[in-house]
């Protein structure tokens, strides 16, 4: 196991004090009508830090009504309608890029917060409910820059963060950690030493229900009871599923974050539900080559999830399982360039279209190469589309 990273004193001279916190942005989408926010705000009231929620055309109009009470009572929390999302996409000359009905339209709240120069995003779903006080100042060791500290290393390369978890009734593993590796998985295989690191991801956990894939939910049903204690900073080539759940970003990777657009039909199944696991291990690659780091741990919150169909979740599911044992093998020995998340996330886009001619084997039909295709076009866009929200 990881060895124990103690918390972040509140006093340290590279920790965010409150004022800097207004700096940090919370981004998620609903299609609930806000009742929620009762849980958020009292962690987040005091904290300065934006809540920016993105809803969708079918999100009931009591949202609005929400936000509004809870701005009444000093949260700072913005919530544009869809007719101003668009309005958003025109004036940046993509209109077409984040589609309707879709979880993809987390990319409008990374957009505003890239608008609005925020030094840290979040990215949470609303069922994801702080439990501590300091959520948000947690987050910030993604802007404490390079500090020894303890840095875990895998001789098989993958990382298990759902380790860091009490799991019952059986240990699991996070949504997105490739089928292949987990027969085995070694925690054995793990050195911790410390060493430099720069943690620009820090992917907080969740106590309740854990983010599985729906093979192990159908199959299990786990529930996480504790956090075992202690934190996990990866070390360059060791790997681990980064999602879009309580995970927090320095502003320089918000390129490379893009949230992946699902919905197309690959292997005679519409693939759902994976676009943050794509963009997690695109993220992690542009980190890694970059010499940044991830880390996994805290700040916790409860998941009491949403209410799912488990076999419409898994029939979504699959087709992403199956490329990713095969892509993933790839992505780990991808050489990009560039010298920043721009440079380095384009490249990985080029890369990912080489990959898509080359890939052999029975799960890479002519719909999972046009994916990668698409996606990698799209990828381009979104970098296009932050260029011009920067002025460049």
């Amino acid at each position: 196991m990881p060895d124990h990273e103690p918390a972040i004193p509140a006093d340290r001279a590279d920790a965010a004090d409150a004022s800097d916190l207004s700096r940090t942005h919370i981004v998620l989408t609903t299609i609930s009508d806000g009742g929620f926010l009762d849980r958020f705000a009292p962690a987040l009231r005091d904290s300065g830090a934006r809540l920016t929620v993105i809803p969708d055309r079918n999100t009931p109009p009591g949202l609005f009504a929400a936000c509004e009470r809870q701005r009444n009572r000093g949260l700072d929390v913005v919530c544009p309608t869809v007719e101003e999302q668009q309005e958003l996409l025109d004036s940046l000359g993509a209109p077409e890029l984040i589609p309707y009905a879709s979880d993809n339209r987390r990319n409008v709240g990374y957009l505003l917060a890239w608008l609005q120069e925020a030094e840290v995003v979040i990215s949470m779903d609303d069922d994801n409910l702080p439990r501590d006080p300091d959520f948000v100042r947690r987050h910030q060791v993604v802007r404490q820059g390079m500090r020894v500290q303890p840095v875990t290393t895998s001789a098989t390369g993958w990382f298990n963060n759902c380790a860091l978890l009490k799991t019952e009734p059986v240990d699991v593993f996070p949504r997105g950690f490739p089928l292949r590796h987990r027969a085995t998985y070694d925690e054995t295989a793990l050195t911790t030493t410390r060493q430099p690191a720069d943690v620009r991801v820090n992917a907080g956990l969740w106590l309740g229900d854990p983010d599985v894939d729906a093979i192990t939910r159908v199959a299990v049903r786990p529930e996480v009871t504790a956090h075992a204690g202690g934190n996990a900073v990866l070390g360059r080539g060791t790997w681990c599923p980064v999602n879009s759940q309580n995970t927090a970003l320095h502003r320089d990777a918000l390129p490379a974050y893009y949230f992946l657009r699902m919905g197309q039909r690959v292997g005679g199944g519409v693939m759902e539900r994976f676009g943050d696991i794509f963009s997690g291990y695109f993220l992690q690659a542009c980190a890694q080559h970059l010499g940044h780091a991830v880390r996994f741990g805290d700040p916790l919150v409860d998941h009491p999830r949403n209410e799912h169909d488990l076999l419409d979740d898994l029939t979504k599911e699959l087709p992403a399982v199956r490329l990713l044992d095969d892509l993933l093998d790839w992505l780990r020995e991808c050489p990009l360039e560039g010298g920043d998340y721009f440079t380095a996330y384009e490249a990985l886009s080029h890369g990912l279209q080489d990959f898509a001619e080359e890939a052999s084997g029975p799960a890479w039909t002519a719909d999972a190469r046009a994916f990668l295709h698409r996606s990698a076009h799209l990828m381009r866009t979104w970098l296009g589309v932050l260029r011009v929200g920067a002025g460049a």
